[in-house]
């Protein structure tokens, strides 16, 4: 089945010795970064899933602080919406990088699509249920005859599994409403649970008035229904045909990444300035909390990207399990882990 995606620590070096076992085959180490005296510098357009915000915080401040130009590379982020597929802007050509949920890309793999994942950018679901305290609503498995808010177009696949790990049938036991993408109709009542993201909606409550202690948060990863978010990925005869590229790419990617996770209060302003698409106050404290899906705690530190292979099995399994795909893709056939190694040397 596939679909269009829908809206929306510090570190020591990043050094990794001899290579990580990956999921395809070896690629050609790196040339240093271009000349940029006497050689042009090579493009990349990188079509992100929204507008600029903390989400894609590293990918701004490597453009901003220069990590791109240093790697010989001329970086345009395109703006995403709810009307843009990253997933067609890249089989176009459109763009030669794209950000999008790999929940998502895997619908497009298993439609033909010959993309991979090279950059798993969020280690950990932002994906939340809030409910009010008073609710008692505290679980999955309080979810039952409840009415809860999605906003669909794939979203809904991790409350499917919650609900299937839960002993629930996702289609009768509990009633599913249309959510917009305010928290309005939490507010007023209409949902006994609503979407949203750790690092926007849920930040939206609390500016507007609640505290966490008004509020019960069913997440995804602690229910162990956490389908993995934000990519980068690029098409496969694309990578190899410019392996040299891509690698100094996704190192200025660490890179901005890395830096992101020392300085959010600056990451956040540099975001800010780009698209002021909300609050200055807003964007940092999104930023920050987009660092702890990026760098979780339970994370390597040095490993910003790396795709978890446990992480990458059970979004496979799990998106099976719930209908968001109709065949268990192989691993090696999804992600390739060899561009990253190469950037980490």
């Amino acid at each position: 089945m596939n679909f269009k995606k829908t809206v929306g620590i510090l570190l020591g070096a990043v050094l990794i010795a001899g290579s990580i076992s990956g999921c395809g085959g070896n690629k050609e180490a790196s040339a240093p970064a271009k000349d940029k005296e006497s050689k042009e510098l090579d493009k990349i357009t990188v079509q992100s899933l929204w507008l600029p915000q903390g989400q894609f915080a590293g990918l701004y401040v490597a453009d901003k602080k220069g990590f791109y130009e240093e790697e010989g590379i001329d970086v345009e982020i395109l703006p995403g919406g709810t009307d843009v597929s990253s997933e067609d802007q890249v089989e176009n050509d459109v763009a030669q990088v794209g950000v999008a949920f790999y929940s998502s890309v895997l619908t497009y793999q298993e439609g033909g699509y010959d993309f991979i994942n090279v950059f798993q950018t969020f280690k950990k679901s932002p994906q939340y249920l809030v409910t009010k305290a008073e609710s008692g609503i505290k679980t999955g498995a309080d979810l039952k005859g409840k009415k809860v808010g999605s906003w669909f177009g794939g979203r809904q696949y991790e409350f499917y599994a919650l609900a299937q790990l839960n002993g629930l049938d996702p289609e009768k036991d509990i009633e599913w409403k249309q959510q917009d993408y305010t928290m309005d109709q939490f507010n007023s009542g209409e949902l006994d649970a609503a979407s949203a993201m750790s690092y926007n909606e849920y930040l939206l409550l609390l500016e507007n008035g609640y505290s966490e202690d008004d509020l019960n948060v069913i997440n995804m990863n602690k229910e162990g229904a956490a389908l993995l978010e934000d990519c980068l990925f690029v098409k496969r005869s694309w990578a190899e045909e410019n392996s040299d590229l891509l690698i100094r790419f996704l190192r200025a990617t660490i890179k901005g990444w890395k830096y992101t996770s020392e300085h959010p209060d600056e990451a956040g302003q540099i975001v800010y300035d780009t698209g002021k698409s909300s609050s200055l106050e807003h964007q940092v404290a999104m930023t920050k909390k987009v660092i702890e899906l990026v760098i979780p705690e339970d994370s390597d530190a040095s490993k910003i990207g790396y795709p978890d292979e446990k992480s990458i099995q059970q979004t496979i399994d799990l998106g099976f399990n719930a209908g968001l795909i109709k065949n268990k893709i192989d691993i090696k056939d999804s992600v390739d882990t060899t561009y990253w190694e190469e950037a980490a040397k």
